[in-house]
């Protein structure tokens, strides 16, 4: 059996233990490890510090590259459109911005802007089907348009209509015109900044980010490549211009105008694409793009996937 005296041995040996450990924390092993601690932070403060100098300087430089590009923008897309005329179809939660940078370059480019025109939500939102359809009758009846078209497909053959062509001979009077579009802007479908404009032969899109389940992209990358792929059959030229697509936080997939052209060869054969326009550069990048598309030569510009070259190789 095992005494008393076991026991205290072992009592007496776990209260020494405990002793010496509190004594060496209180006295150099305490003071080692504070030093390390100190060093440690003062070492992370200095890393911060450093990356935080480095994040300035990046920001500064880009501001410096966005003023260049802005300086140098005009005489770079001088006269490359001259005689064409443009229509700005804006897709929803476009960056407005980047809007308004692509409408002034137009004209700077020596090309009209002929409208801007902003797509709704409604456009693509599928519990609006039946009222779309209905606006669609009532806007081809309003333009004079016989189409044995239904639906989304008739919607889209209005729009195309209205917006470019690349004759003089188009469909409906001013009057037929200006009331078929007002057929779209009171059913919210869309809105336009001129009443009455005359359609542009060059289509430039303006890309918006949209996110939800892989069936709602899916949908919605779908109708965009049947509304490009209109456009792009009756004008001259149809670029797509967009930003960096943005994850939406909690949604299973999200995507743009730009990478819905690309996903597709039908698609990205026939329509170019600019993923960077909200950058400082481009707006003329666009205005590139669209200078290679009169002369056949479809590309995509940027950084993002699908790209072939981050610009145009500038003609003289």
């Amino acid at each position: 059996m095992i005494d008393f005296r076991y026991h205290l041995v072992s009592i007496i040996s776990v209260f020494l233990a405990l002793a010496v450990g509190i004594v060496l924390g209180a006295g150099p092993l305490q003071a080692n490890l504070g030093d390390q601690l100190s060093d440690q932070v003062a070492a992370l403060r200095t890393e911060k510090q450093a990356l935080n100098d480095k994040l300035t300087v990046s920001e500064k430089l880009v501001d410096s590259s966005d003023e260049y590009a802005a300086a140098v923008q005009p005489r770079v897309v001088r006269g490359r459109l001259t005689g064409h005329r443009v229509v700005v179809l804006v897709m929803p939660s476009a960056d407005g911005t980047m809007v308004s940078n692509l409408e002034a370059v137009v004209p700077q480019s020596g090309a009209a802007l002929a409208s801007t025109v902003t797509i709704s939500p409604d456009w693509f939102d599928p519990s609006q089907t039946a009222d779309r359809g209905q606006a669609a009758r009532e806007a081809a009846t309003a333009l004079g348009l016989s189409s044995t078209a239904t639906g989304d497909s008739l919607l889209l053959e209005v729009l195309t209509e209205l917006t470019v062509s690349t004759t003089a001979t188009v469909t409906g009077t001013s009057a037929q015109r200006s009331a078929a579009l007002k057929v779209l802007v009171d059913a919210s479908l869309l809105d336009s900044t001129v009443a009455d404009f005359a359609p542009g032969d060059l289509a430039i899109v303006v890309s918006g980010d949209y996110a939800g389940t892989d069936s709602v992209v899916t949908a919605r990358s779908d109708a965009i490549r049947s509304l490009v792929t209109s456009l792009a059959g009756s004008s001259r030229a149809t670029v797509v211009a967009g930003g960096e697509t943005l994850a939406a936080a909690g949604q299973a997939a999200t995507s743009n105008a730009v990478q819905a052209v690309r996903e597709k060869s039908e698609t990205a054969q026939l329509v170019s694409t600019v993923d960077h326009a909200r950058a400082g550069e481009g707006p003329a990048t666009v205005v590139l793009a669209i200078e290679g598309a009169l002369d056949e030569k479809v590309g995509h510009y940027g950084v993002s996937a699908g790209a072939t070259a981050k610009v145009p190789r500038v003609l003289p």
